[in-house]
């Protein structure tokens, strides 16, 4: 049973958050040393953060987001060390060297905590935010996922996790919100605010796919770690019949009626579609983008 503690760091995540395809060895992968998050961002991601980032009640804001945000995770914290599985080289060492060799290639100032959480739905999160207490940053995978999925895709998947504490997607997701309330109480304008916020909460995790990529080194790697979670079972491996399914669907969606086409987008979502993750990472894996940041090593 879920602590009442659980429960509410979820509703907390909540509010918050190709070329050809040939499997490359972790030994092949190089790092990146010095990449920065600016790089790597969405570009919706990359041009709201650093509006926020140049406002000029930004550091004050900042220092009482922190403060808060730093009370949640001690609770996270006591909670996990209480009910799950604290990550070490002494305790499944294999799980322990994929975190560190993630935060290596990502460049992470700090690497995080990472624990596993009993649970039936594969998944993992991070409350994505440097506490002010020096204590590292959180990351969790559930036992379904570590079930679910091989060590390249459980790295890749950390990846994701990680991009988000080096975005610092709590924080500025959380400014944003805040910078933004007296304009969605206003008539008109109020809906196209909200609609902007929930687009950069979806654009943040169009950032963290990216990471997850620049972890992999290899979008089959990634492609597949997405198919078996969104699949629901680790019997789904065919990634080029994914990729497939992500174009036609991006196809259907443009000759699709406008009427339709703009029920779908309109649609509240936390996470983007499924279909439209790959197909968004299959166009950044062929791009200059991609390859500057990989290539310059």
């Amino acid at each position: 049973m879920k602590s009442p503690l659980s429960i509410s760091l979820a509703l907390l995540l909540h509010a918050l958050g190709v070329r050809s395809f040939s499997a490359s060895s972790a030994s092949g992968r190089v790092a990146l040393k010095g990449v920065d998050a600016s790089q790597f961002r969405h570009p919706l991601d990359r041009d709201l953060t650093s509006l926020l980032q140049s406002a000029p009640f930004t550091g004050l804001a900042k220092d009482a987001i922190r403060s808060s945000l730093s009370l949640a995770e001690q609770g996270v914290r006591l909670d996990l060390l209480s009910s799950s599985v604290k990550i070490s080289p002494r305790q499944m060492p294999e799980l322990h060297e994929s975190m560190q060799s993630a935060a290596r290639v990502l460049d992470m100032e700090v690497v995080p905590e990472l624990y596993v959480q009993s649970s039936s739905q594969a998944n993992a999160f991070t409350l994505a935010l440097q506490g002010r207490d020096g204590k590292p940053p959180i990351v969790v995978v559930t036992s379904a996922l570590l079930d679910r999925c091989n060590d390249d895709e459980v790295e890749a998947i950390i990846g994701h996790e990680l991009g988000h504490i080096k975005c610092s997607h709590s924080l500025y997701l959380t400014l944003g919100g805040l910078a933004s309330t007296p304009l969605r109480a206003l008539p008109f304008v109020g809906s196209q605010v909200e609609r902007q916020l929930q687009e950069w909460r979806l654009a943040a995790e169009y950032s963290c796919d990216r990471a997850a990529l620049l972890v992999a080194q290899d979008v089959n790697v990634v492609a597949s770690a997405m198919l078996k979670l969104f699949a629901g079972t680790s019997r789904a491996t065919n990634t080029e019949a994914f990729i497939d399914q992500s174009r036609e669907y991006e196809a259907l969606l443009k000759d699709a009626n406008p009427l339709v086409r703009t029920s779908v987008q309109m649609q509240q979502r936390t996470h983007p579609l499924p279909v439209k993750r790959v197909a968004e990472l299959e166009k950044w894996f062929n791009s200059t983008e991609y390859n500057d940041i990989v290539g310059s090593v």
